[in-house]
Formats: C-alpha cells, sequence, structure tokens
C-alpha cells in the first residue's frame, strides 16, 4: 500500500507524461477544429478547443516557422458524477492540420506538455508573419497570418486582358459527359472572347454580363479565368465591395494558378476601398464550388517501465520492498478526416475524429471515443448554419461534447438566434443527460438559456450571459452562469489582455462552483451510478440539497505579463492565487453514501517565471527557462525546467528537456524528481512525419518513518500521415 501510495502522490506532484498518468485516467482530446478566414488584415486561423483556456503569451512574437503558444487550462465544469472523464489528462502529440490554402503557408498544431506546462506548437511548412491573440470565446485562440510572401511581396504583372486559352480540338469518339464538356468549352471560350473585348472599348458592364454568364455555365477550362477576371471587370467599373466578393471567392475556390497571385495582389490593392466585408455574398447568382478532403490518421506506441525501493521503519527495523513493473504498454491511433465543400452561398463540412487505444497492459482496458462526427453546412446568402452528429460545444450554457443538432440563423447584420438539442456523450456509467438550450447573440453580447434533465429529473436550469470586446491588441471577456434551480451563482469570469508601455498582460478572475452544479453531483460517494436509484429512496428536494452539499465553491485570480526585451527574446511571468471551500459532512446510507466533512484546502499561491529564446545558433531554434514555486496548506513545491527545440535542415528536428521538482508536504515529507527528455521527429516530403521520444524519471521520497527510491524509464514513437 505504501508503494501505491507513493507513485500516486508522486504523479499528483510531479505532473509526469501522459502516459504515465493514462493508466488510471481518461484520455481527452483538447482541440477540436482548425478554421480558415480571409481578412483585410490577413489570413485568421482560429484554433478551437473542446474545453475552456486562457492565453498567456506566444514565441517568438512575430515571425518564423515554429509558434509556441503558451496557455493555461480552465478549472474543469463538469459534474463529480462522471468520475473518468473529470479527472481526464488531456492528450499530448494531437495534431490538427490547417484547412488547405493556396495564400499562406500549410501548417499543423500540436498538443505539448498538456498536464505540466500546456503550450500549442504550430509549425509551418515554411517561415510565416502573424500576430496571436485570444479567440472571440474562452474556447479558441486566433493566429493572423500575412499573406504568404511568394504572392503578397513580390509583384507580378497585371494584364491589361485576359490570355484566353486556344481552343481544343476534341477527340473522334466522346462519351457524353466529354462531348458536353466539349460544348460548355465551346460556349465559355465564345463568352470570355465577349467579355475581353467588352473590356478592351471599356464597357465593363457588358464584360460583367458576359463574364457572369460563362460563370453560370458547368464547370469548364475557362470557368477559373472567368472568375478572375469578373472581379477585374468590377473592379474597373468601381464596384469595389462586388469586386472584393469575386476575388474572395476565386481564392477560395482556386488555390493553384497564376492567378492566385494576380487576384491576391488585387485584393489587397483593393483593401483601402469599399466598406463591405471581403467575406460577404452580394451576388445572386449561383456558382458551382469543389470539394476539398484534408486531415490526418496517427499510430503511436507507448511503454513504460518503473523500479521502486521502499523502505518502511517499523519498531526500529528498516525493510525495504522492491518493486518492478510494466505500468504502460498502448498503441494510440488517431483518425482526424473533414470534407469540405465550399461555393459563393454554401460551405459544408463532414468531419470525423476517433481515438483508439489498445491497451496490452494486464488489468487495463482498450477503448475507443469516437469524439466527432458530425456534417455541418453554412449558407452565406441566408446566414445560417446547421450542425448535427456528435460535437464540441459551443458555449451557450452546454457542458461539454454532446450528440445532437446546434442552428444558427442571423436575425439581423449584428444579431443572431442560435438554438440547441442533444444528449451528452461522457464517460459516466450513469445516464447520460439530455438538454435543450437557446441563445442570442446581439453584437458583442450572448444571452442564453438552457435546461438539462437526466433520468426524468431536472438536472441544471441555468441562465448565462457572455460579452467580448476586442480592439488591436486588448482583449476582454467577461461570462457569468446562474442556475435558476438551484437558486445559486454557478460562474463568473472575467479575463483579458492589454498591452502597456511594450509589456503584454494577460489577467483572470474566476468564481465557480467545482464541480458546476447539477444533481450528479449527489452521486459522489455514492453506492449507485444512477440518479433513478438514489431517487427511489428520497424527494426531488432532498436529491437537490445532498448536490448542493457536496459542491464546493472556487475562486481564483491570476495575472501574467510578458516582455519582449530582445529581437530573440522575451521574459514572462506569472502570479496566481485560489482557494476552495470544504464540504460539510453528507449522506445518511449506504445508498446515498455516507461522506465525512472535508476542510478547505486554503489559501494556494503559485508564481512561474519564463525565459525564451530564438535563432540563438540557428533560425527558427527555440530555447526556454521555466521556473515555478507553490504553496498551499498541503505542499509546498519549486521547479525549474530547460528545454529546446532544434530544426535541421533535411527534415529533423529535436526538443531535449531537463526538469527538476522538489516538494515538502505536511508531514514534512520530501519529494525530488529530475527528468531528461529527447523528442525526436522526422518530416518526409510534407505529408509523412516519424515521431519519437525518450526519457526517464528519477524520483526519491524521504519521509520520518519511510522513504523510496524510483525511477521510470519511457518511450514513445510513431507515424503521422497528413493528407
Amino acid at each position: 500500500m505504501k508503494i501505491r501510495s507513493f507513485f500516486k502522490r508522486y504523479r499528483h506532484s510531479c505532473g509526469m507524461f501522459l502516459f504515465s498518468a493514462i493508466a488510471g485516467n481518461a484520455v481527452a482530446q483538447p482541440l477540436d477544429d482548425v478554421s480558415l478566414e480571409y481578412q483585410s488584415d490577413g489570413i485568421v486561423a482560429t484554433i478551437h478547443t473542446t474545453a475552456p483556456v486562457q492565453y498567456l503569451r506566444h514565441f517568438p512574437a512575430k515571425n518564423g516557422k515554429t509558434l509556441e503558444i503558451f496557455i493555461d487550462r480552465a478549472q474543469d465544469v463538469r459534474p463529480q458524477a462522471d468520475k473518468e472523464t473529470s479527472n481526464e489528462v488531456w492528450l499530448d502529440n494531437e495534431t490538427r492540420n490547417s484547412p488547405p490554402s493556396g495564400l499562406i503557408p500549410s501548417f499543423t498544431v500540436t498538443t505539448r506538455d498538456m498536464n505540466s506546462a500546456p503550450k500549442l506548437v504550430v509549425e509551418f511548412s515554411r517561415e510565416a508573419e502573424f500576430t496571436v491573440a485570444p479567440g472571440k470565446d474562452s474556447r479558441s485562440l486566433r493566429i493572423t497570418i500575412k499573406p504568404d510572401r511568394n504572392i503578397s511581396a513580390s509583384k507580378v504583372a497585371l494584364p491589361f486582358l485576359p490570355t484566353i486559352k486556344p481552343e481544343v480540338a476534341p477527340a473522334a469518339t466522346l462519351t457524353a459527359d466529354e462531348a458536353n464538356l466539349v460544348e460548355n468549352n465551346k460556349q465559355a471560350r465564345a463568352l470570355m472572347v465577349q467579355g475581353r473585348e467588352a473590356l478592351a472599348a471599356e464597357k465593363n458592364e457588358a464584360a460583367i454580363d458576359a463574364l457572369n454568364k460563362l460563370l453560370l455555365l458547368p464547370p469548364n477550362d475557362y470557368t477559373q479565368d472567368g472568375q478572375e477576371w469578373v472581379g477585374v471587370a468590377r473592379e474597373r467599373a468601381g464596384q469595389f465591395d462586388k469586386a472584393k466578393t469575386e476575388y474572395d471567392l476565386y481564392l477560395r475556390l482556386y488555390t493553384e494558378g497564376e492567378g492566385v497571385a494576380r487576384v491576391m495582389q488585387r485584393l489587397v490593392a483593393l483593401s483601402g476601398k469599399g466598406g463591405a466585408q471581403v467575406a460577404a455574398t452580394t451576388e445572386e447568382k449561383k456558382k458551382d464550388g469543389r470539394w476539398m478532403r484534408f486531415g490526418s490518421i496517427s499510430s503511436h506506441y507507448y511503454y513504460g517501465k518503473s523500479n521502486s525501493d521502499s523502505t518502511q521503519i517499523y519498531n526500529n527495523v528498516a525493510s525495504t520492498v522492491s518493486t518492478s513493473m510494466t505500468d504502460t504498454s498502448m498503441l494510440i491511433t488517431n483518425v482526424d478526416a473533414s470534407e469540405r465543400y465550399v461555393s459563393d452561398e454554401y460551405d459544408g463540412r463532414i468531419v470525423f475524429r476517433d481515438a483508439n487505444t489498445a491497451n496490452f497492459v494486464s488489468g487495463q482496458s482498450s477503448a475507443n471515443r469516437l469524439t466527432a462526427a458530425y456534417g455541418e453546412i453554412k449558407n452565406r446568402k441566408l446566414d445560417y448554419l446547421l450542425r448535427v452528429g456528435r460535437q464540441s460545444s459551443s458555449g451557450g450554457g452546454v457542458m461539454g461534447r454532446f450528440d445532437g443538432i446546434y442552428g444558427s440563423m442571423a436575425d439581423t447584420p449584428d444579431s443572431r438566434v442560435n438554438g440547441v438539442v442533444g444528449k451528452l456523450w461522457d464517460n459516466s456509467s450513469g445516464s447520460r443527460p439530455t438538454f435543450f438550450g437557446v441563445s442570442y447573440d446581439m453584437g458583442s453580447y450572448t444571452f442564453y438559456g438552457i435546461n438539462q434533465s437526466v433520468d426524468g429529473t431536472l438536472d441544471r436550469r441555468a441562465l448565462g450571459a457572455e460579452w467580448r470586446y476586442f480592439e488591436d491588441k486588448k482583449t476582454l471577456f467577461a461570462s457569468v452562469d446562474y442556475d435558476t434551480y438551484f437558486r445559486a451563482l454557478n460562474a463568473a469570469q472575467l479575463m483579458g489582455t492589454t498591452g502597456v508601455s511594450g509589456v503584454n498582460v494577460n489577467f483572470m478572475l474566476d468564481h465557480r462552483k467545482a464541480p458546476f452544479l447539477s444533481v450528479r453531483n449527489a452521486l459522489n460517494g455514492a453506492s449507485t451510478s444512477s440518479i433513478s436509484t438514489l431517487m427511489q429512496s428520497m424527494s426531488v428536494s432532498q436529491l437537490r440539497d445532498l448536490a448542493l452539499a457536496r459542491t464546493a465553491t472556487s475562486n481564483m485570480a491570476q495575472l501574467g505579463a510578458t516582455w519582449p526585451f530582445h529581437d530573440k527574446w522575451q521574459v514572462g511571468g506569472d502570479v496566481r492565487v485560489s482557494n476552495t471551500t470544504g464540504l460539510p459532512a453528507s449522506g445518511t446510507n449506504t445508498n446515498t453514501g455516507i461522506l465525512a466533512a472535508s476542510p478547505s484546502r486554503g489559501v494556494e499561491k503559485g508564481a512561474s517565471a519564463q525565459l525564451v529564446g530564438s535563432g540563438i545558433y540557428k533560425e527558427g531554434d527555440i530555447w526556454s527557462i521555466n521556473t515555478s514555486i507553490t504553496t498551499s496548506s498541503e505542499v509546498n513545491g519549486q521547479s525549474l525546467s530547460l528545454s529546446n527545440h532544434f530544426p535541421f535542415n533535411n527534415g529533423w528536428a529535436t526538443d531535449t528537456m531537463l526538469s527538476f521538482y522538489r516538494q515538502t508536504d505536511q508531514t514534512g515529507g520530501v519529494t525530488s524528481r529530475i527528468s531528461p527528455t529527447l523528442r525526436g521527429t522526422y518530416r518526409i516530403r510534407d505529408q509523412l512525419t516519424f515521431e519519437g521520444d525518450i526519457g526517464v524519471d528519477s524520483g526519491t521520497f524521504e519521509g520520518s518513518q519511510s522513504s523510496t527510491k524510483s525511477s521510470r524509464f519511457f518511450f514513445s514513437s510513431g507515424l503521422r500521415w497528413d493528407f
């Protein structure tokens, strides 16, 4: 028992790697999706997460091939009854690919150190210029990427008239489809000639009419050129907003060809003309779109072996027990596949994400988690969205991933009505709650109401509001959630970023129930996982009171700052103060469970500092030093870590890390740990990536009556195919 207790304490205090923790906990995928949107100041890549996160800082500040975004995980809000999900370990090495675009370098987003010092590593296919900011909600981050230098920086010749492809003589024997294409090409070429003649005569309206007729034809050899030149015709006619729309549609439909550079240059030149947003669709005509497929398949094997010598002193006699065991041997396979349809009117997606864990250690079960399987359709003309299937929460009071339907429709240009209905998807053994909710977006405000039930009993009923403010480097996000069923405040949060004299500041104030109010909290400590079973021996009001008694209150304040004091260096730090209330004694019988009162954890304090540099020895390398201290009524801890990311010219990159940790618990016991780790990646032709790491954890525990020396060897290796 002492050995097991040590390992539990050791894992908790030291935040060991994913594969040392997943033996006892469920694995969660923190990344949801990556989307791209063209805006006048660049391409905005939005990284969506499956749970609330706080942006802390990023490095390098403005440009590079590798970008590291440091984040903090918000407190878990799921009901305690979901024992497995509420203790989820966030997955390291999870990767999402950027949607295809001919305007910016392609990139991947990978999670690193998610359970110790969380960060997202963004690897661009070539150097990029960017800015980073929190997203428009608490579940996203935004990277604004300047268009590829090969397109925007280099000037290309802008012909006054289009070059029309020569007509190709058809084959002697044609199928029905080939014959239709030949006929369409013939009509399209004639319209292209007509449009060019009108442009030459400066009859721009006539050119627009001819090119629109061309674009109404089924896809043919002249469609792409027609889309470019209808934008030119509108620009020459002074229709700047409509020209932007045509150019934007071209860039969404086509990522290759000589016209991409020309259209990008023309669009940049139009950035100061006209008042409509680039993404707006004003044309009544309907054009054919195209399909895109992208995603990744990866498979990683994780292995860990632990050794321990534990010495106990009893009646002044010392006895030592040695153990050795393979604690981790598993293969985790992830599939992330998206198919997208884009046209001037519609934007549709089919998304599938699945994680399969094959466990080879006796007593540890295998599992398969289908984390996303949905279809989505957006209509730009009518401005509505409909998503059906397994999906992550989009806010509005929904507590996590669910199976259901989410819909949204614009009421006015600055307001939207949203609705959601579904069943929560989690790993609890009891019944899954069902819910329905509505929300209303009005400018920077969102108001929502949600009703949730389980086993025919009201589980949660809440009203909430959110407010967002974005201006350059200043952001502010505020939210409040009040449960009308429990008549108590569920959560109130304020977080934001700002710049003061060259220093970037971030902060967060958070007050919440821990976990969120839910009648399922009554199951904590009960002998059953079913609310309906509890209801057989208690009334609804008694169930509600029991749930409330088993729900604590958490308060937290955090302040951080980052100072880029050199082109290659920045220093940052954070301070945090938090406390969680105790719980009274609860429960009266075996069915409900009889829990003794638990004391408050008192005030917990923490401070951390980070020094990060880039390009010290080689372009693209990143060096960092991190240190932190924590104090609480239970433990006092100190940590120091050194890390380095080093890219090579032949597709290789390495990440090395050396970390030290020391803590003293309330009984005077001292735990120390040192952990060196080496990670390597090798990218082959932008599609295949081999990844592997190897490391050792060496630790000691010295107490008044016991001591333990332990070591753990671990490695992982895997392959990812991006498509």
